[in-house]
């Protein structure tokens, strides 16, 4: 039985936010996977890029599986390039249901930080490109689309109205 929320979508998508919004109305855990690895990995996720993309993408990857068979009623949310390996969908869709932040990119661009964000370290150009190679990837993956264009509290209510009652009514 699937009791997990996922959220998918491009970095700066709102996912963290809307993430821990969702977890407090629906009284879930809330766990923001890349957190989650720079704790049990003790150290940062530019530390971790900075040894390869590869090997961050493979402590992702062993996240994803542990988080989805550990995690029971919890908000998930995952980096943007968790779609870049389909066995991390595979788990997470196991015991989770996938859902896509989608935010347009012009707004993305608008107010992101990217220093902290290794992938964008070459600049905002970069982030178009991530978004046209990810862009299916996450449509491909994701069992709801919930556009991050309105306030914060609509999408909440647009996230509500797509889970099963199973998920609402804990």
């Amino acid at each position: 039985m699937k009791s997990n929320i996922v959220l998918i979508g491009m970095t700066g998508s709102g996912k963290t936010t809307i993430g821990k919004q969702l977890s407090a109305r629906l009284s879930m855990s809330f766990i923001d996977i890349d957190h989650y690895i720079e704790k049990t990995e003790k150290q940062t996720i530019p530390e971790l890029f900075a040894v390869s993309e590869e090997h961050f993408r493979e402590i992702e990857a062993a996240a994803c599986q542990n988080l989805a068979a550990q995690q029971q009623r919890t908000v998930i949310s995952c980096g943007g390039g968790v779609v870049l390996n389909q066995l991390n969908i595979q788990a997470l869709r196991k015991t989770g249901w996938i859902i896509l932040i989608d935010r347009p990119i012009e707004q993305i661009v608008q107010d992101i930080q990217t220093e902290h964000r290794p992938l964008l370290k070459s600049g905002i150009e970069r982030l178009y490109q991530l978004y046209h190679e990810r862009k299916n990837l996450y449509t491909a993956a994701a069992d709801f689309i919930v556009p991050n264009t309105s306030s914060l509290e609509q999408v909440l209510i647009e996230i509500e109205k797509q889970l099963p009652a199973s998920i609402i009514s804990k």
